[in-house]
């Protein structure tokens, strides 16, 4: 019985315990659903607003740099023809790009035979050396070669304008060249008249580009690109893909019509994010153009590195969940068993009241509870039970007085009725003598009254009135008895 009531107290206590556990699971679960989804929207905003912030930083430092290339070549433009003299040339552009840093090579191409004494080709060329500690520059007439086809002379040339060119190899053999794969601003030269007279081209190295777009790095394992009018990669983490390949040309089989697109947007000159597959995982892609060159400018974030800290926090968030759960599991088991105590000594008392002790005092409960009012019934209820118990046994032992009594009556009344009877045996036997006595003179004078002697009737009358007076002693003490 002991076993059965520990172990109904003890599956009631951890019934209780998960229950309160489910309930609080729940609750937490249905506020997790609600919460949980709007912070992982406000991180995912969060990191947008980085990653545009970051482009645009990044978009306005090329963009500063390319005006400044712009505004100093447009000067040179201007300035230049003023002053036509072929050692001039070449001073001026040893002196521009010694002047401005950020320039790599500086050039001022004339039409053919504009000089005739210098012959077809007349072209001016300073290149710095950033490899060099002293970041040298050297200044040279390039050699005969038929520049007059090359981008950076027929575009200004054919369109009428300044304006930026697709990065190109600056190689030429037997020339002063950039080793470095380099993008040039250039801006058509012309006479007092109008007339074109020659190109001023002024460059900047697409590594110096390179590092300005892959310093864009707003997570650990972020990548950017840049991608020209046509979708070519300009810059690139796989430099093996560089000039070769397009963005249209690589996307991840999961992806392709996201990725066309996304690049479709990049070309026409677009802002914006997508939201794809990169190399089999789950990315965001933030991309704005370069306005000056039809460029565009774009960071790969994987979701986990965006989501790392949610990811954490939600790690951290379910470790203090089970953990709690656990603990207020605990809790409750030892909760439910002190607010259980109570019943456990009602039920040891009820078990010391069935074997007899009645009168063990239990102390009052001051709870307010129903177990509290069950305790102090039972305490009430132990009480009426302690005096009706005294009630009985005084009764008890009242009728075992009462009973040694009449058992002690019944056998004085057995031991006077035995002794009545003997009494009566012995008083028959003690009669019966006299009686025999008187009966037999009595035959005696009524058979020979007349041949007997007057003494032997005064004799026999005598003994007859002697055994009268003994039946009548003996009946006097019978009488008595």
């Amino acid at each position: 019985m002991k076993q059965l009531t520990q172990y109904i107290l003890c599956h009631l206590s951890v019934r209780l315990g998960l229950l309160i556990v489910a309930v609080t699971t729940a609750v937490f679960a249905l506020l997790f659903n609600f919460v949980l989804p709007r912070c992982k929207n406000y991180i995912q905003r969060a990191a947008i607003e980085r990653a545009t912030r970051l482009l645009d930083n990044t978009a306005l430092r090329i963009d500063g740099i390319m005006e400044e290339t712009e505004l100093v070549t447009n000067f040179m433009a201007t300035t230049t023809p003023r002053h036509l003299h072929p050692d001039s040339l070449l001073a001026y552009t040893h002196r521009t790009v010694r002047e401005n840093s950020f320039l790599t090579g500086f050039g001022i191409s004339m039409e053919p035979y504009y000089f005739p004494d210098k012959g077809r080709y007349y072209s001016a060329y300073s290149l710095r050396d950033r490899s060099s500690a002293t970041d040298s520059i050297t200044t040279v007439r390039e050699g005969p070669f038929e520049y007059f086809d090359a981008v950076w002379y027929k575009t200004p040339r054919t369109l009428g304008t300044a304006c930026w060119v697709d990065a190109y190899d600056d190689y030429n053999e037997g020339t002063l060249s950039s080793p470095d794969v380099v993008c040039s601003y250039c801006c058509p030269m012309r006479d007092a008249e109008g007339r074109f007279i020659g190109s001023i081209t002024a460059s900047l190295t697409l590594k110096w580009l390179s590092e300005a777009v892959t310093r864009l790095k707003p997570y650990p394992n972020s990548a950017a690109i840049m991608v020209d009018r046509q979708g070519a990669y300009l810059v690139h983490p796989d430099t093996a893909k560089l000039f070769r390949e397009t963005i249209f040309s690589d996307p991840d089989p999961q992806a392709i019509s996201q990725i066309r697109a996304m690049g479709r947007s990049m070309l026409s000159g677009h802002s914006g994010m997508t939201e794809t597959i990169v190399d089999g995982r789950p990315a965001f892609i933030f991309y704005r153009p370069v306005q000056r060159t039809g460029w565009s400018i774009a960071i790969v974030c994987p979701a986990s590195d965006i989501f790392v800290r949610y990811n954490q926090l939600l790690t951290i968030v379910w470790i203090v969940i089970g953990v709690s759960l656990l603990a207020l599991m605990a809790f409750c088991l030892v909760a439910v068993r002190h607010a259980m105590l109570p019943l456990r000594q009602l039920d040891q008392q009820a078990r010391r009241i069935a074997e007899g002790h009645f009168d063990e005092p239990l102390p009052q409960s001051r709870r307010r509870d129903s177990i509290g009012r069950l305790t102090n019934s039972f305490i009430l209820m132990q009480q009426s039970l302690a005096t009706m118990v005294t009630d009985l046994r005084q009764v008890n032992e009242q009728l075992e007085q009462h009973n040694d009594e009449l058992s002690q009556a019944y056998r004085i009344q057995l031991d006077t009725n035995r002794r009545r009877e003997q009494f009566i045996h012995d008083m028959y036997h003690e009669i019966r003598t006299p009686l025999n006595i008187i009966s037999g003179f009595a035959q005696v004078l009524s058979a020979s009254q007349h041949a007997l002697q007057p003494d032997e009737v005064a004799d026999i009358t005598s003994r007859m009135q002697q055994s009268a007076g003994d039946i009548s002693r003996l009946a006097r003490q019978l009488q008595q008895a």
